[in-house]
């Protein structure tokens, strides 16, 4: 099992920050989850959220608009030493004024990633159009579907179609990703048995507390925690 940071170190530094980053990977994590959005002037940049604290949309804003404190992408790959990147990108198709298109994400974020790097990073999204964008442009890039109860729920609108009547993982399965990312609370050893057997890495998040840990770190290929100096 490896153990990555969630956005960094969330519960233990300012989230998606490179101070945050270089916390985690000093407490001795794997690898670190983190996410991208882009910026009017089409700047992929780390932050989770489609907008700012004061509530402006950060694709409506250029990169020099920004605070500070938040980094592009391309910073971070080049002074972060990180062992694997867990780049989520970040889309949303019930609200899709707040982003831009998936194609025009990816579009931005490949050429950022050096071919030496891309063995180490694997890109995740919640909008399975993300993804097949992603296999379009770079076909040997690992790619990991995230998955919660609300978008399960509604998974025409974030899988897109083609998967009706099945599970979580055979719909994984049959996006022809490398792994699945699923929310803790949600995940079952049942389901995790089912995508080892359809050949899936299974990831899970956020796993914050010792019991969540003890039940499901023997079960996963990868954990992701907001405490890492916690666990590591």
């Amino acid at each position: 099992m490896r153990l990555y940071g969630h956005r960094g170190a969330r519960g233990e530094r300012a989230e998606n920050t490179l101070a945050g980053f270089a916390h985690a990977l000093e407490a001795g994590v794997a690898g670190i989850e983190t996410d991208i959005a882009m910026t009017a002037d089409f700047v992929p940049v780390l932050h989770h959220d489609a907008a700012l604290a004061d509530g402006r949309l950060i694709c409506r804003l250029r990169r020099d608009e920004l605070p500070p404190e938040i980094p592009t992408l391309a910073q971070a790959l080049a002074e972060i030493p990180a062992g694997e990147w867990l780049l989520e990108i970040k889309t949303y198709p019930l609200a899709p004024e707040t982003s831009h298109k998936p194609a025009d994400v990816v579009a931005a974020t490949l050429p950022l990633l050096p071919e030496a790097l891309r063995p180490r990073v694997c890109i995740f999204a919640f909008e399975w159009a993300v993804l097949r964008a992603c296999a379009a442009a770079a076909p040997g890039l690992r790619l990991v579907c995230l998955t919660a109860p609300d978008t399960v729920a509604a998974r025409a609108a974030w899988w897109g179609p083609g998967f009706a009547g099945m599970s979580t993982p055979q719909a994984v399965a049959a996006s022809g990703a490398f792994g699945w990312a699923a929310h803790a609370a949600s995940l079952t050893a049942a389901e995790i048995g089912q995508a080892r057997a359809l050949g899936l890495e299974v990831f899970t998040w956020t796993v914050n507390t010792a019991d969540e840990y003890a039940r499901l770190a023997p079960l996963v290929d990868g954990l992701i925690t907001d405490f890492p100096s916690r666990f590591a």
